[in-house]
């Protein structure tokens, strides 16, 4: 297989990689392009920590999207981190890809390299349950620490609920056409070797070793392991001999073991004058009709296999295959190699050469830890107690770099903290933070290491858009009014890709979550508001809990209509100028037949009488009515169950709901040139009818914020939040704004002197249950949202300017 093209692979959303070293420029190219480009948003590469500080070190070309399109992390070994897998998850697919290839442009495109790939379905099988141990294999190295990972884990698993299901990460399965396989990595309880060794069994001698290799012990230790415990009649041994990196000097000279060279062993994988380093990594036991392989990562050293008693001291990982005699060895052109004719003379073997030593313990010792950038606050995990004594008692500096590498020279104020992590809040910038690393007194730095950026990272990692985003996307730009339809929108943007739209009862509320447990990483409403930060400082970067969903459009059109300015839109998502052009293009408009049809005039029909025109305009305002009071009943019996646990997404329908009505609403008196458009169908009195839209309003916010179990009391919220989300202050602006646009309402009508009190008293229980601190209520993305209601709601529902009252301070009573 060319690995590149399986990038190419569409129907996966989430791809777990890990490797030795890295090229940056090379992954985001070859790999990270053709992901995305797949439709696949979700990656993550794991490189053995030291390798990753040599990569980083080159500033010449450092990665131009790690920390942001894609989470890079860091992963240690006694030896060498040198496991070369790719986990490929999607809702109704995964891929385990066990290789020898690194994460660089020889690895991917140039070496000649081996890579086994197990597909499965999401259905419970053999291969699942592979796939399943390589996911969780590669699942260990990531630092649960960070919020960037507990984020594209949590993504992941809501995309695919089959990642859960348990599964033997030892087992050997059979797979559906016969042949047997199982997952084989590093394990401190037995080698490598001495795992291969129990699953061939000892019931007969092995009839021949097959060794591929391109690096080995200068002793050849791994290989006498392997004979004294495999006591095979015949050892073949395929090497590049170019390459002097075979110790022939090292070979028992009587011993059955013959040496074949690779150089141009096919002339469809390796033609006599391509000069394609040979990567791959194998080692085949013969026994009567059987080949037991084990491919992967793992070179013929103690290092990598181990021996009969000890395990090596690399990670490592590979895939054993139990096959048919020889057909592994045709598919790859190697079956010439293991005649005896071309056997090569120890005198013919290029005498080995030392390997370059590369300074790992020089990046060990340099190694400043793991970073992670959450709105304004970095979190460091310092790599050792050393740096940690070191940053705390003044030897070093932090420094923040730029995207070639530069010091930005931003402060980095150290906050109090009492765990393993360091915390610095830094000023706000127009170019964030890429880098991080440490200045020592003496001059030196320590290794660059990338911070992850969480929001950035929850902005990328989203589902591309489809068909029915993609029209939902376009009815926010079309519509100049909030209606019931905005439910249906938000459905659509909120809901995992491929699942069905929800029925019409289901589609204004989640699925009830019947569990007394709190989520892990989240705060409900009350704990939340007793630590978080009050203060908002006007410079500070905007904060959204909808980073990374499309429903952000759903917020940023609602800002839009009412004429709000707000970096929701960008936030969104980095859409592509393709994308954008499909999502967002409007087409043939036909808002003039629709307006129409909403008077009660067909086209087809020129003749209509004008009292059927207005009979049929009547009928459509009671529908419309009803429609609206029935999504009311259904929002507010979803909200009363007590186990209902409400997230950002409910914030948001929420905020959409209290819009609907008010959009829907009108004085209920006409005086001088007032008249109500189509869509105002819900007076504030009406004697014939029960539902006006004060009541409505009311009947929202009370489950909201009153009676024994306040649905906003259970509100789960990100722990990462230092402060509230601006789409949450605009949510509770709108909450505020319509509770006593509601009661002012009611008090100024005489009609309404039976629901007044009750609404005067849902306003102040609003407030108070709130509990926002004059800060809050001063930010642009609360007292700007009370404005704009009451410049676009003020005149069309004949209310006072209710935003200067709001946000006095707090000692002064609300309006109501």
């Amino acid at each position: 297989m060319k690995l590149y093209e399986a990038f190419q692979d569409t129907g996966f959303h989430t791809t777990i990689m890990t490797t030795f070293c890295v090229e940056f420029d090379a992954f985001e190219s070859i790999a990270l392009s053709r992901l995305r480009g797949a439709g696949c948003r979700n990656v993550m590469l794991v490189c053995d920590a030291d390798m990753l500080g040599l990569a980083l070190a080159e500033e010449a070309s450092p990665p131009k999207l790690a920390g942001t399109n894609y989470l890079v992390a860091k992963a240690r070994a006694d030896g060498v981190f040198h496991p070369k897998v790719i986990v490929q998850i999607g809702k109704n697919r995964g891929r385990l890809i066990v290789a020898s290839a690194n994460a660089t442009a020889s690895g991917l495109a140039g070496n000649l390299e081996l890579a086994a790939a197990i597909e499965c379905s999401a259905q419970e099988s053999p291969a699942r349950g592979l796939v399943l141990a390589g996911w969780r294999y590669a699942l260990q190295f990531l630092d649960s620490r960070q919020k960037a990972v507990e984020d594209k884990l949590r993504w992941a698993r809501d995309r695919s609920a089959w990642l859960s299901e348990r599964s033997d990460p030892d087992a050997v399965v059979e797979l559906a056409d016969g042949t047997k396989a199982g997952f084989l990595a590093s394990d401190e309880a037995a080698g490598l070797s001495a795992r291969f060794t129990d699953l061939i069994g000892a019931q007969r001698a092995v009839d021949r070793l097959t060794v591929l290799s391109p690096y080995w012990d200068d002793n050849l230790a791994a290989l006498d392991n392997l004979q004294t415990m495999l006591r095979p009649k015949k050892t073949v041994l395929l090497i590049d001999a170019e390459q002097r990196a075979f110790p022939a000097e090292a070979l028992p000279r009587r011993a059955p073991i013959q040496v074949s060279d690779l150089r141009g062993f096919s002339p469809t994988h390796l033609p006599e004058k391509n000069r394609r380093f040979i990567h791959a990594k194998m080692i085949v036991a013969t026994i009567g009709g059987v080949d037991h392989v084990l491919a992967g990562s793992a070179n013929c050293t103690l290092a990598a296999l181990g021996s009969a008693n000890r395990h090596g001291i690399n990670e490592e990982a590979c895939l054993y295959r139990r096959l048919p005699a020889g057909a592994l060895f045709d598919r790859l052109g190697l079956t010439p190699l293991l005649d005896a004719d071309r056997a090569m003379r120890l005198e013919e073997i290029p005498k080995m050469q030392p390997q370059e030593k590369l300074p790992l313990d020089e990046m060990e010792a340099r190694d400043p830890g793991t970073f992670e950038l959450i709105y304004e606050t970095i979190h460091w995990w310092p790599s050792t107690v050393a740096m940690a004594t070191a940053h705390d008692r003044g030897h070093c500096t932090l420094e923040l770099l730029d995207a070639n590498c530069r010091p930005l020279g931003l402060k980095a104020e150290p906050l109090p903290h009492s765990g393993a992590d360091r915390k610095f809040r830094i000023e706000q910038s127009g170019r964030p933070p890429v880098f991080a690393r440490f200045r020592h007194r003496d001059g030196t730095n320590s290794c660059t290491a990338v911070i992850a950026r969480v929001q950035d990272l929850q902005t990328q990692t989203r589902d591309p858009l489809t068909v029915s985003t993609e029209r939902a996307i376009r009815e926010l730009e079309m519509d100049d009014d909030e209606g019931l339809w905005l439910l249906d929108v938000i459905q659509t943007l909120s809901a995992p890709p491929g699942e069905k739209p929800a029925t019409a009862q289901a589609r204004l509320a989640k699925t009830n979550k019947a569990d007394d447990e709190k989520p892990p990483g989240q705060l409900d409403y009350e704990a939340f508001m007793r630590g978080r930060r009050r203060e908002i400082k006007g410079s500070e970067a905007e904060r959204s809990a909808l980073s990374g969903s499309h429903a952000s459009f759903v917020r940023a059109a609602l800002n839009r209509l009412i004429g709000l300015k707000s970096a929701a839109l960008q936030s969104a998502g980095d859409i592509s100028q393709e994308e954008a052009a499909t999502a967002l293009d409007t087409g043939d408009e036909t808002a003039g037949t629709n307006d129409a049809l909403e008077q009660g005039f067909n086209p087809r029909d020129p003749k209509q009488s004008p009292k059927a025109a207005v009979e049929l305009s009547r009928k459509r305002r009671q529908a419309d009515i009803a429609a609206i009071v029935a999504a009311v009943d259904d929002y507010t019996e979803d909200l009363r169950q007590p186990n209902r646990m409400l997230d950002e997404i409910d914030i948001l329908r929420l905020r959409a709901m209290l819009m609907i009505i008010t959009v829907a609403g009108w004085p209920g008196v006409v005086k001088g040139s007032y008249k109500p458009s189509q869509v105002q169908v819900l007076p504030c009195y009406d004697p014939t009818h029960t539902e006006t839209w004060p009541r409505l309003i009311g009947r929202v916010l009370a489950v909201v914020f009153s009676g024994p179990s306040p649905a906003l009391r259970r509100l789960m919220l990100d722990r990462s939040h230092d402060r509230l989300p601006d789409d949450l202050l605009e949510t509770l602006a709108c909450c505020a704004w319509s509770a006593n646009a509601a009661a002012t309402a009611t008090r100024m009508n005489p009609a309404c002197a039976k629901l007044a009190p009750f609404l005067n008293t849902l306003a102040t229980a609003v407030m108070a249950f709130m509990k926002l601190s004059r800060e809050e209520m001063a930010a642009p993305s609360f007292a700007a949202v009370l404005e704009n209601l009451d410049e676009r709601f003020g005149k069309r529902l004949q209310l006072p300017p209710l935003a200067g009252i709001l946000v006095k301070p707090q000692q002064d009573p609300p309006l109501a």
